[in-house]
């Protein structure tokens, strides 16, 4: 498990880093001095502490737990598989289609894959946090989100 910890600290470490790196190139608002880079620059310190705290650990030897192996035929790493897809997907289209219809459909899609079946729930569950996600970017924070085909109405 040491040896586990230590490339997953390192690789947090560098994807923090990395984010961090793109984030700072990011526009900064004129308004409200918050720009788009504000958030993932948030994350990524966190994701840089916490891996920091991984690696530590795991130099010190007090890495617990044991590395399992895993088959492609496991539930779990199909559906951490098909998340990995979607997420990438989610992002490609997000930006011709629109933040609010994407979102919608991949939140469905992830309900659906996580096994959630209740039509009701599908239903108003994904538009609801999508619409909470976009009041709170778009009008509290005044942070614009991707349109896309939905342009003329917003």
């Amino acid at each position: 498990m040491k040896v586990a910890d230590i490339v997953g600290g390192l690789i947090g470490i560098f994807t923090g880093l990395w984010v961090l790196w793109t984030s700072s190139n990011m526009p900064a608002d004129v308004v409200m001095k918050i720009g788009p880079g504000f958030f993932p620059s948030m994350l990524a310190g966190g994701l840089i502490l916490f891996s920091g705290a991984l690696l530590v650990k795991a130099i010190q030897g007090k890495s617990k737990g044991r590395l399992e192996s895993r088959q492609w035929s496991d539930v779990g790493v199909r559906r951490g598989l098909i998340t990995l897809c979607a997420a990438i997907l989610f992002v490609a289209v997000m930006e011709p289609l629109g933040f609010i219809p994407t979102s919608i459909v991949f939140l469905t899609f992830m309900m659906w894959v996580l096994g959630k079946r209740n039509p009701l729930l599908i239903g108003l569950v994904p538009t609801l946090i999508t619409a909470g996600v976009w009041l709170v970017f778009e009008k509290l924070l005044h942070l614009s989100m991707p349109p896309g085909v939905l342009d003329s109405l917003l």
